[in-house]
């Protein structure tokens, strides 16, 4: 009999041990367009209590790759925050197009007519989670507990509105420079926002002008445009190109300065999470720095301005990270997981606008081409992030089966300069791809919301924008081979090469809280221990 209570008590202590160290917070901190590449590029420069703390206090796996295509920061937000790919959850570009009106409309904004007669509130009336279908890390957090709490921060609506999902606080930086969110999300702000709000605390962060924290020989990288920096024998080297915006919230976007924002409003997020008195209650921190993707789309990856963005984020991330551990009693009660949406393509190609993909020349010449195939008419309705729509009405007006015009689109697409690869909606329903570019672009096709045919593009070549030098979007591992580290709930520190995917990130986080994975989700969870 003393043998059977003495097992019993083992196991009881085992079980509290296990309750004890589940984590109670968890922190998940998206850098924007930020490569797994950049953190060895630049790790001589960090300092310590950043990038480098989490290094060395997590698990870092190295071989973390978004397995879908595009790779848009749309569909990496998504796939994030699912735990599934595009293929499910339907989000990989931040428009999509009705089928029944033919028109395009943007992923969490209302129609326009519905937009009409709008009056500026402390929350936004136009904004919409009714596209958002699969359920969230967050939601399925809320789901779980009514006394669950999450709240998701980031500079662009879109941006926090993908990761947070349909429920939660989701907050992100109006036009006024002021901290709002939408209707749909709640009635009016917390006291908290308010006091903050009233502060004007983004204001103090914003600057004309950008000077580098160093001089010229501690970079890397040697090509600069819009920044000063001061050479070693403190000459100043004047940069005065750096076209300035009328709009000082516009600029903080395109400043380090911005991600120091986000993180002072993080700071007085966590205050209002914090003591953590509930044994049974769980609490999530979104933060999506919008900057750093914002920085290597106007500047390039290899720039200075890139370069200095990262040692200013790593400074703001460090001091944040201190005050994080220093609000709580206990380092087990929390979990910070620190990843991206997705690469960027590399600067230094030639991607003049003679070479870049240029997609409204790609719909005129796609319209002629089956214009004087099957008769004149509007047979394209758009294209959006490598998916090309036609339209369906006139495809069955004419007579035609759709999988006999798709496959004519497909073929004389590969004749296009740029093309790599042309697949059609009806090969994506029909066959099964093992692995290559068509394996990751069947990932991410969504039967409701991608186009007729989804184009693959050859290595570093980039759609043209005028107003950006990289993207991202592609198949190769450039936008594809993103940083994972999970740090905390008893962790192992150490580099893991094992191979793996950002949806894995949300089962293995809802796993170490005790809840539910997302509802989509089906991937396996990531061993920390």
């Amino acid at each position: 009999m003393r043998i059977v209570r003495y097992i019993v008590a083992v196991f009881a202590l085992c079980a509290v041990a296990f309750a004890d160290a589940q984590p109670r917070l968890v922190v998940n901190i998206v850098v924007s367009g930020l490569r797994q590449g950049d953190i060895s590029r630049y790790e001589k420069n960090f300092g310590k209590d950043g990038f480098l703390r989490l290094r060395s206090e997590g698990v870092e796996f190295t071989e973390c790759y978004a397995d879908y295509a595009p790779t848009t920061s749309e569909a990496g937000l998504a796939t994030f925050a699912t735990g599934t790919t595009p293929s499910m959850h339907g989000i990989f570009s931040s428009v999509l197009f009705d089928r029944t009106s033919n028109k395009e409309m943007a992923l969490c904004r209302k129609p326009v007519p519905e937009q009409s007669g709008l009056v500026r509130k402390e929350v936004e009336e136009g904004f919409t989670t009714q596209h958002l279908v699969a359920q969230t890390f967050s939601e399925a957090m809320l789901s779980s507990s009514e006394r669950n709490r999450a709240i998701t921060i980031a500079y662009n609506p879109l941006s926090a509105m993908i990761i947070a999902g349909r429920k939660g606080e989701c907050y992100w930086l109006s036009d006024n420079g002021l901290w709002t969110s939408a209707d749909c999300y709640m009635a009016e702000l917390p006291s908290w926002v308010r006091s903050y709000n009233k502060d004007d605390m983004n204001r103090v962060f914003a600057t004309d002008s950008w000077y580098g924290r160093y001089t010229r020989d501690y970079y890397r990288n040697s090509r600069a445009t819009d920044i000063t920096i001061y050479e070693k024998d403190n000459t100043k080297r004047i940069r005065s190109q750096r076209k300035v915006s009328e709009s000082w919230v516009k600029n903080l976007l395109s400043m380090p300065s911005g991600n120091l924002a986000i993180f002072e409003f993080a700071k007085r997020a966590v205050g209002t999470l914090l003591p953590l008195h509930v044994k049974d209650e769980r609490k999530v921190l979104n933060i999506c720095l919008d900057v750093p993707r914002t920085v290597a789309e106007r500047y390039g990856t290899d720039s200075i301005e890139y370069e200095d963005m990262l040692y200013s984020l790593d400074a703001s991330l460090a001091e944040f990270l201190t005050f994080l551990y220093a609000q709580l009693s206990s380092r087990n009660d929390v979990v910070v997981a620190l990843t991206s949406d997705g690469g960027m393509s590399p600067s230094q190609v030639n991607n003049s606008d003679m070479v870049r993909f240029n997609t409204r020349q790609f719909e005129v010449i796609m319209n002629a081409f089956l214009s004087a195939r099957y008769g004149q008419d509007s047979w394209i309705v758009g294209y959006a992030d490598g998916s090309l729509y036609l339209n369906h009405d006139v495809v069955y007006r004419h007579k035609k089966s759709l999988a006999e015009v798709q496959n004519e689109v497909a073929n004389f697409a590969l004749q296009y300069r740029g093309v790599a690869a042309a697949v059609t909606a009806t090969a994506m329903r029909s066959s099964q791809f093992a692995k290559g570019a068509m394996a990751m672009a069947q990932s991410g096709y969504n039967p409701r919301r991608s186009g007729d045919v989804m184009i693959v593009l050859e290595p570093e070549r980039i759609e043209l924008d005028s107003k950006r030098v990289a993207m991202s979007g592609s198949v190769y591992n450039y936008d594809r081979h993103i940083p994972l580290i999970i740090c905390g709930a008893g962790a192992t520190p150490r580099q893991e090469a094992k191979r793996v995917s950002n949806d894995q990130i949300a089962p293995t986080l809802t796993a170490l809280m005790g809840v539910e994975r997302p509802q989509c989700s089906d991937s396996e969870v990531l061993i920390i221990k």
